[in-house]
């Protein structure tokens, strides 16, 4: 979820960080912005006396980082995290407050893990889908040099380069093009390249991976799908697994505005346009769905527009937006609780009405759209 905007100004004293000083920024901005910060204001206290004197020590800015991260993760809430220039995620937060700047990439979303980064999202349309990898797939080396989802692409954009990574115990390695892009434009392309139909037992479906709720420019790529190819479509199918949120309104417009098919004619022309959309919708949600895209999911469920099919949400629904900490960090704080129908998602999630065990079998096939077509064939 966004809300209005807070920048955080931290000073920079001399050609390196004063890591104090940063510290002291952090600590009023969340002081001051924290959701809980009155129910919880102990137990806040605490974990910022715990960790202030390691952060204002720390003699590298990693070292600072994983302090500020080591008491984001005791505080336990969503939307709560520390991103500097390394992580993908400090280019997202730069896309969110408006300021454009490019990212390298290789067409998908890492998070580490043990021997290298998994792929947590695999983009439609991106280098990395080209060139056959799939989620799950843990890269350790790009052109022989350790690997990781930043550093090692600077200065490989706009190149071919190799990467070797394993996919269920085996070592495999392919070439991919290095790109830069915005983190914005990078999520907004993903979606309008997933834009598809498919032939299921003689019908024709309608799908579309909505990677964000960040902006007008996802809801305009999603009613421009509904209303453009996929307006002939015999159901729909609306993934918003992974990626992230933004605002839920008027996302859902299109599938709740009657079904009127308009002529629009003058002398020699006619243009026929589709006002709503009411045939039969399957949403597909996961455990990488969060944030707004988890409301959205339960506007679908409680006003049984749609079928869920997966498996249950991330339970990270707080408020947020990104303070920026100099110009070589940006801080996440959860700002606001949020309550659907007086019920609180988060750490709870919303449940699929037809969960799906496995995401993808050993081929790669996704199970979850094929038990979506399954159930529109039903409909």
């Amino acid at each position: 979820m966004i809300l209005a905007p807070f920048v955080l100004a931290v000073a920079l004293q001399g050609p390196r960080v004063d890591y104090s000083n940063a510290w002291n920024g952090i600590r009023r901005s969340i002081e001051s912005r924290y959701y809980a910060r009155q129910q919880q204001h102990d137990r806040m206290e605490t974990l910022l006396n715990k960790y202030e004197p390691l952060a204002k020590e720390a003699k590298s800015q990693d070292e600072f980082e994983k302090d500020v991260n080591d008491m984001i993760s005791d505080f336990g809430d969503s939307h709560f995290g520390f991103f500097t220039k390394s992580d993908q995620e400090y280019y997202l937060m730069r896309s969110l407050t408006g300021i454009s700047a490019d990212m390298p990439s290789i067409g998908a979303w890492f998070r580490p893990v043990k021997g290298g980064y998994e792929i947590q999202m695999l983009l439609n349309g991106g280098a990395a889908e080209a060139a056959g990898l799939r989620k799950g797939d843990v890269v350790s080396q790009i052109d022989g040099q350790p690997f990781s989802p930043i550093d090692s692409l600077v200065g490989r954009e706009d190149k071919k380069a190799r990467v070797v990574f394993t996919r269920a115990g085996t070592q495999m390695s392919g070439e991919l093009e290095v790109f830069k892009i915005t983190a914005k434009d990078f999520f907004l392309e993903a979606t309008k390249a997933s834009v598809k139909t498919i032939d299921y037992g003689g019908k024709n479906y309608g799908y579309i991976h909505l990677w964000t709720m960040s902006d007008e420019q996802e809801k305009s790529a999603l009613a421009n799908a509904v209303f453009g190819k996929l307006k002939n479509t015999d159901g729909f199918i609306l993934d918003i697994r992974d990626g992230f949120g933004g605002r839920p309104e008027g996302f859902g417009d299109p599938f709740f505005r009657p079904e009127v098919h308009l002529n629009w004619g003058s002398q020699g022309s006619s243009n026929d346009e589709l006002f709503g959309y009411q045939r039969p919708l399957v949403v597909i949600i996961n455990k990488g769905s969060r944030s707004a895209k988890e409301v959205f999911a339960y506007i679908m469920k409680s006003s049984k527009r749609a079928t869920l099919v997966g498996e249950t949400t991330a339970g990270n629904v707080l408020g947020t937006f990104p303070s920026a900490v100099g110009d070589w960090g940006y801080l996440e704080i959860p700002m606001v609780d949020v309550k659907a129908d007086g019920v609180r998602l988060e750490k709870v999630g919303v449940a699929p009405d037809d969960p799906v065990l496995k995401e993808f079998d050993n081929s790669g096939k996704d199970l979850y759209v094929e038990e979506a077509l399954r159930v529109l064939s039903k409909k």
